[in-house]
């Protein structure tokens, strides 16, 4: 009994030292973090400002999330794809440049042509309501590439810190009210700023932040990150449309309720997540694909079904502490916590295609992914409300799997010849 004990706590131990799970872990509490400070921000928000005011926030943040999407240029995968193989702080300070950039002009963009893509926010062209607007997505931009950079270090410790510091607009809520839905959103701009002035002095321990563009480096990564950034586009325009469309289609109102649901039911999407990145960036530095595939799918249904249990017991109670109205997304809540179960082939599926440079068939995968989602969400809500967004997810992903376990088939990787291709080590 006591050398079984010993053995299994041997195990445990060593497990903490290697990478893979270190990184892991810490991915893991940077989800968990991140749904738990949104779940207590958004709670206050409910609190302290009226549906509609969470609504219209709601729709500001996922616009500014878009316009992120569609900045990053594929150079946030390509960041760590090459970071251990190049010079690293031409990698960093390239991708820091290129994407922070690219964000600033689309913003601009959006700015000066919201009266007439979202007529609903024409007051956005006014210099202030801009200028944060603005600053709120460069500072989303340099978040990002931090984030990106510790993870490719293989230490995401460090990435956990960055979210900590975002917490910090949780309390910013109180002293903002004043400015009604803009001030849900200036708080989540202000901890962006204190997130960015302390993580900059860490990052000048492992890397010279000197602005520098390498043109050998966007050479060697555009390929990559030029199919990456299409794969990227059509994944989060997906994820990212859907508040709009519901908010067009059933009101401010249940856009906020969904918020909420898709909010809470959005960490069980993260555990795959945070696993298949762990996965990528120990596949980049050339760890066993066989082996840690298995690592990563065991360890997320370990975490997915206790902690989908947990969330169909008490989801309703959860959402309940947002307020009364909220608990009308319950049923959406479930609907999400089913889909991450169909969700997780496809994250294990993305990082092995992504250390094979097989971007192509990301994005097909991707495109299936966004024209299945919004093409279901749209009549699916008319019918269903909200719920019609929970019907959508999972058809979704049905829909993808099935279009992986073929491509598993036509490369023989799994029957009727046994895997030797995308799971080899060589």
């Amino acid at each position: 009994m006591s050398l079984a004990v010993g053995n299994c706590y041997g195990r445990l131990k060593s497990s903490l030292y290697d990478p893979f799970y270190k990184n892991a872990f810490f991915m893991v509490m940077n989800k968990g973090l991140g749904v738990v400070s949104g779940f207590v921000f958004w709670a206050l928000a409910a609190r302290f400002y009226t549906v509609n005011e969470v609504g219209n926030a709601v729709v500001l943040i996922s616009a500014a999330s878009l316009i992120i999407a569609f900045s990053m240029m594929g150079f946030d995968i390509s960041l760590v794809r090459f970071f251990h193989h190049y010079d690293k702080n031409k990698v960093f300070n390239t991708s820091l440049v290129v994407m922070v950039s690219t964000a600033f002009l689309v913003g601009v963009l959006y700015v000066v042509a919201v009266k007439y893509v979202a007529p609903d926010q024409a007051w956005l062209q006014s210099p202030v309501y801009a200028l944060i607007f603005l600053l709120y997505i460069v500072l989303s931009a340099i978040g990002l590439v931090n984030s990106q950079t510790f993870i490719a270090m293989r230490d995401a410790r460090y990435t956990f810190f960055q979210n900590v510091l975002y917490c910090s607009k949780i309390p910013l809520l109180f002293f903002l009210t004043f400015m009604g839905f803009f001030g849900i959103f200036s708080a989540n701009v202000f901890s962006y700023v204190i997130a960015f002035l302390f993580v900059l002095l860490i990052l000048n321990k492992f890397v010279k932040v000197d602005l520098h563009v390498d043109m050998e480096y966007i050479k060697k990564a555009f390929r990559t990150s030029s199919r990456n950034y299409v794969a990227s586009i059509l994944y989060n325009a997906a994820f990212l449309t859907v508040p709009i469309i519901i908010s067009m289609q059933l009101g401010e109102a249940d856009a906020a309720i969904y918020y909420m649901a898709f909010t809470v039911g959005n960490f069980l999407l993260q555990i795959p997540i945070s696993l298949s990145t762990s996965f990528f960036v120990e596949g980049v530095y050339g760890e066993s694909l066989r082996k840690n595939f298995i690592k990563a799918a065991l360890t997320v249904y370990s975490i997915l079904v206790p902690a989908a249990v947990f969330f169909f017991l008490f989801g309703g109670f959860i959402l309940s502490l947002f307020g009364p109205g909220y608990v009308a997304g319950a049923d959406l809540l479930n609907l999400v916590v089913i889909s991450s179960f169909l969700y997780t082939l496809y994250s294990m599926f993305i990082p092995v295609l992504n250390i094979r440079m097989n971007v192509n068939t990301i994005i097909v995968l991707n495109a299936i992914l966004f024209s299945v989602l919004l093409g279901l969400t749209w009549p699916l809500t008319g019918m269903f409300g909200i719920n019609g967004f929970g019907y959508a997810l999972i058809l979704t992903f049905l829909a993808v799997d099935a279009a992986i376990l073929f491509f598993a088939w036509r490369w023989k990787w799994i029957w009727p010849a046994p895997a030797t291709h995308y799971l080899s080590d060589a």
